[in-house]
């Protein structure tokens, strides 16, 4: 028998295939049993710790209690309609299907002389509580962050919104690890075009499995320069976000085993937001947006900038000329910086992966002891160390890792250009990354945008927290089905009341 035939009546020829590919007595989880439904010979298989034993014993037990005479025709769809009562059942006929339900987790039960197999789905999740993001943090707001399980995670998102539209598509993804990736959207809104183009991407996915989770699956299916470092997609761990994105037109990827769901398409600007904004009034909200849209200017422009401006001393003004360093240090100024680069990334990479009881002892030591000593030696200057900390603090304004990475990075290849060509170098750096923004897409949408195309309408609404009554019309990069966010269904019951008191 292979995987692609269908069900054999000999339960026997079942039993003994699913034992061999499964490895029933090597593997102790995975659980067989047998039994007797009326006189008839009945096999279950499950997975240990993945369903819940309570619920399906109540079930069983009056699957159990049938008599022979009531097993002599249509058995298995008698006990489907009669006994299996379960609400998350399914009848299979083909063995495919059965095993990636029970690698799924769900429990397999087999009657002999039948062509079906019964799946109950009464899985047991292992799951941790929701609780507070620690990367997208609000002073008010909810506290509720997504898990690693997908049913979860797409509940968190129903709560919010109560949509009859709202789907969640469900793609399996990876020969042998069978991943479920839920696509989400709402029906009337999202555009089906970007719908299928994503669905599509994901089913074109060939590959054995993919434990890594999000970040393989965005690698996929973003399309375009491997090499460009801009994150085409946004990540988040917030229900509260997904569910805004959803409402917009967007497409959210809710991927089993991973807490981060990922919102598509996107632009700079969604790397450059936060929910903080609109847990505050609407002045505040837009402060906050523009220290920080200056924050990740600061992080790309400042230590750059700087340095070509010291190496060309000559070209400053005399206003200026207090900009250069009174004592250099020991080592050429291009290389402090590239050094100090270094060294932060290493505090950041080494503070990540020690135990949080040590990160704050790992911060002290890089800020004060290397800092400061680096400069009491002689090694570095003052204000090398001074620009690179507030370059390094203007990357971390955004809640978008992956932005910031980018930003880093494009800093680094700033500084190498101004070491070698000084102020020429800089233009020329800054051109090829504008160059590189303006054509990269996402899945379809210019990056710059509502910049490059210019749209006055969402360049306000990208550089400024609007009040949220004045905010009505949908993006229109994202060619939503329903463009404005009324209730038109009212405004089709006053039509029609006025036409009846007309009559």
């Amino acid at each position: 028998m292979t995987e692609e035939q269908k069900i054999d009546k000999d339960i026997d020829k079942n039993i003994n295939y699913l034992k061999d590919l499964l490895g029933v007595g090597e593997s102790f989880d995975i659980i067989f049993r047998e039994y007797k439904v009326g006189r008839k010979r009945a096999a279950s298989f499950s997975i240990n710790g993945m369903t819940n034993d309570v619920l399906l014993t109540n079930v069983f037990q009056d699957m159990l209690t049938l008599h022979p005479e009531e097993l002599t025709v249509n058995t298995m769809q008698k006990l489907f309609y009669t006994r299996a009562t379960h609400s998350q059942v399914k009848l299979i006929d083909n063995m495919s299907d059965a095993v990636t339900s029970l690698l799924s987790g769900e429990l397999l039960f087999l009657l002999d002389g039948e062509t079906e197999i019964i799946i109950f789905d009464a899985r047991s999740y292992p799951v941790r509580s929701p609780s507070e993001s620690t990367i997208e943090k609000v002073t008010r707001g909810s506290k509720d962050a997504f898990v690693e399980t997908l049913p979860f995670n797409t509940v968190l998102i129903r709560r919010r919104l109560r949509d009859p539209n709202l789907r969640f598509e469900i793609v399996k993804i990876g020969m042998r690890s069978r991943s479920d990736i839920a696509v989400g959207y709402i029906k009337d809104i999202t555009d089906p075009k970007l719908v299928d183009i994503v669905k599509e991407r994901l089913n074109n996915i060939n590959i054995d499995g993919i434990p890594m989770a999000e970040k393989a699956i965005e690698e996929y299916i973003v399309g375009g320069s491997k090499w460009n470092p801009l994150p085409k997609v946004r990540y988040t761990e917030r229900p509260d976000v997904a569910a805004v994105h959803l409402l917009e037109g967007h497409v959210c990827l809710v991927i089993d085993n991973t807490p981060n769901i990922m919102i598509l398409p996107t632009t700079m600007w969604h790397h450059v937001q936060h929910v903080e904004e609109y847990h505050q009034h609407v002045v505040i909200g837009s402060y906050l947006r523009l220290v920080r849209l200056f924050g990740m200017s600061l992080s790309l422009l400042l230590t750059p900038l700087w340095l070509a401006m010291v190496l060309q001393s000559h070209l400053l003004p005399e206003g200026l000329a207090f900009l250069g360093p009174k004592d250099p240090g020991i080592i050429p100024l291009g290389l402090q910086f590239i050094f100090a680069e270094l060294g932060v990334e290493l505090v950041r990479m080494a503070t990540v992966h020690v135990p949080t009881a040590q990160s704050t002892a790992l911060g002290f030591i890089g800020a004060f002891m290397l800092g400061e000593f680096a400069t009491k030696v002689g090694l570095f200057g003052n204000e090398v160390v001074f620009f690179t900390a507030v370059a390094a603090v203007g990357a971390f304004a955004t809640p978008s890792i992956e932005f910031a990475m980018a930003v880093r990075f494009f800093r680094a290849i700033l500084l190498v250009l101004v070491i070698f060509f000084k102020l020429p170098g800089l233009l020329i750096g800054l051109v090829g990354i504008f160059i590189v923004m303006a054509t990269t897409k996402s899945f379809g949408i210019p990056y710059l945008w509502p910049l490059i195309p210019f749209e006055f309408s969402g360049m306000k609404d990208a550089l400024f927290r609007l009040p949220i009554p004045s905010k009505i019309l949908r993006p229109a990069a994202l060619k939503p089905q329903d463009a404005d966010r009324l209730n038109h269904s009212n405004e089709n019951d006053d039509s029609k009341k006025g036409d009846d008191s007309k009559k």
